[in-house]
């Protein structure tokens, strides 16, 4: 497993997105390794299911109790099945807009979509514009973007996963979603109001877009990112 650890401290666990690797929380390590040690790693193929399995194993192989979870996009999908099946090792889950499409009142709509894109040579483009994902930016960061991503078959398993919410909620687990002001009322920000809803969970707002952590001129500040996150850790871990 590739895995990155930095700091000393109580054990904080970064769990990427979709494409993301070990080394998508680069820009924010410094900063949290400050008060923590944080380890991440770049995941496994697999759904939800299987990567929540993996990341338990990972918790249990670094002798965690009560470990911290910061998890963003299909990281926090995977967080949340990882707290309703494997609670007994996490003490905190930061869900950073996880995409829970299903709770949405419109959510046969945007799967059809995501249905309709994936596989597409021009499938990144159509991600980005979709999703609302980079937030305000001009067209052509947008095509920048887009060029540089594709979104394979493979996403219909994240798009249509559901963990067990009652479960989540019956595991003692403190759950707070966040999402990026940049992409207030987008569908990244939606989902992460719908699952804040659901499990009656408070939501707390991040600077920058859906990759708030990452450097992003203009849009995103990964320093301010991290900061807010120390801040969150600190107000949630106190209690």
């Amino acid at each position: 497993m590739d895995t990155k650890t930095r700091g000393d401290g109580p054990l904080l666990l970064l769990l990427h997105g979709g494409g993301g690797s070990a080394d998508s929380f680069d820009a924010v390590l410094d900063i949290l390794a400050e008060q923590y040690t944080v380890v991440t790693y770049t995941q496994s193929e697999g759904g939800p299911v299987e990567r929540a399995d993996e990341a338990h194993q990972l918790l249990t192989d670094l002798g965690a109790k009560k470990a911290a979870i910061f998890a963003s996009s299909a990281g926090a999908l995977l967080a949340l099945e990882l707290v309703a099946r494997h609670p007994e090792r996490i003490g905190l889950l930061i869900a950073h807009e996880p995409p829970m499409i299903s709770l949405l009142p419109d959510a046969d709509e945007l799967v059809r979509a995501f249905q309709d894109l994936t596989g597409q040579p021009d499938s990144g483009l159509r991600f980005v514009r979709l999703t609302g994902v980079l937030g305000p930016v001009d067209e052509a960061t947008l095509q920048a973007a887009g060029a540089n991503m594709h979104v394979d078959p493979g996403v219909a398993v994240y798009i249509n996963h559901q963990p067990d919410v009652q479960a989540i909620r019956a595991s003692g687990v403190p759950v707070v979603l966040a999402a990026g002001k940049a992409v207030t009322g987008s569908l990244p920000f939606r989902t992460a109001e719908a699952v804040a809803d659901v499990l009656d969970a408070p939501m707390v707002i991040f600077p920058g877009n859906h990759f708030g952590y990452a450097p992003m001129p203009g849009v995103n500040d990964p320093a301010a990112f991290g900061r807010t996150l120390l801040d969150l850790l600190r107000s949630q871990l106190s209690r």
